[in-house]
């Protein structure tokens, strides 16, 4: 009977929460801008990052702002600015902070 209590048991506990990364994902980082015309000068733009997580059996997702440690995670651009196809100067990396 004790036996019996305990298969009962385990099979009514929850699983462990799904890991937000597994060995063998695949992260790539989606950048967004807004708007998504060119800017004129003087514009404000928003530019902001999402990290793609692509699982091998198709699955795919992207990883939510609790799922990453802030401090595991630093993140930086690199914009360069073009006139007409070329550089308007030297690129500028600039780091992405976390607004949430």
């Amino acid at each position: 009977m004790f036996v019996c209590a305990i298969l009962l048991a385990a099979g009514c506990t929850r699983p462990a929460a799904d890991p937000a990364l597994r060995a063998g994902d695949v992260v790539r980082p989606e950048i967004a801008f807004a708007p998504k015309e060119p800017w004129p000068a003087g514009a404000e733009v928003t530019l902001g990052m999402l990290m793609q997580v692509d699982r091998a059996g198709g699955e795919t997702r992207h990883l939510r702002d609790e799922e990453v440690n802030p401090d595991q995670a630093v993140m930086r651009g690199r914009v360069t600015f073009l006139t007409g196809d070329s550089p308007l100067g030297d690129p500028l990396e600039v780091p992405f902070v976390r607004d949430c």
